[in-house]
């Protein structure tokens, strides 16, 4: 379930004067799957009040090895029954715009033809095509400055990469992916001089990569989630 009964509140004050409620999830690390910025419900459902309450705030603190207590920051602490510590019930708030977005892109690749080239396209799907080998420049030197010398394996990878619009690099931990990826990104700057968006499946690959293409020199821009900052 995504709604917990029977939670009691320790009431904080933050440094920025917002209202911050703190108390235990039974069933935190098992059903709701918390993570910072997640929104939480509070609602009072004593009987001590004229009315119910109930206040919306964001996630600041998950159980860790310092403490089992979440924290959320409410969003508008007026109001807020700090006098009660009991008698609260929590519920997940559902945000959609992930999956609104990615179901939004899907839909996007699937009908309109100037979304992506034909060649990713097919490729993407697992269609039939010719591997297509793009007429570029190749650098004299492979390894980017401020990073390790890259291996044969790592140089070879780099190579194909910079010649074919789409390219997988599979390895196990400890081999250099990371280092890889980031000289990949400082080729193609300086083959482009232009922009170059890179993700990742986590803000800790994020972060990681962030720190090596930095060290070749190039300017990094690093975009991230208001309630990680």
């Amino acid at each position: 379930s995504q709604t917990q009964e029977n939670i009691s509140v320790r009431w904080d004050m933050g440094l920025n004067k917002k209202r911050l409620a703190y108390f235990c999830l039974p069933k935190a690390n098992e059903e709701m799957r918390l993570m910072p910025g997640d929104e939480l419900r509070l609602r009072y459902v004593g009987d001590q009040m004229k009315s119910n309450w109930a206040g919306v705030g964001h996630v600041v603190k998950v159980p860790n090895n310092y403490g089992e207590e979440v924290g959320i920051e409410l969003k508008i602490s007026q109001g807020a029954p700090i006098e009660y510590s009991s008698n609260f019930v929590v519920e997940f708030v559902w945000k959609s715009t992930s999956f609104d977005r990615m179901q939004a892109a899907l839909k996007t690749f699937a009908v309109d033809e100037s979304s992506v080239s034909a060649y990713l396209y097919h490729r993407l799907l697992g269609h039939e095509v010719e591997d297509l080998v793009m007429k570029v420049t190749l650098p004299k030197r492979f390894s980017a400055p401020g990073l390790p010398e890259l291996n044969h394996s790592q140089v070879y990878a780099v190579k194909t990469v910079l010649q074919r619009p789409l390219s997988l690099i599979q390895g196990p931990p400890g081999t250099g992916k990371t280092v890889t990826s980031a000289t990949i990104v400082y080729h193609l700057v300086k083959q482009n001089q232009g922009q170059v968006l890179v993700c990742a499946p986590s803000n800790i690959a994020v972060d990681q990569l962030t720190e090596k293409i930095h060290k070749t020199g190039l300017k990094v821009v690093r975009l991230c989630a208001k309630s990680r900052e």
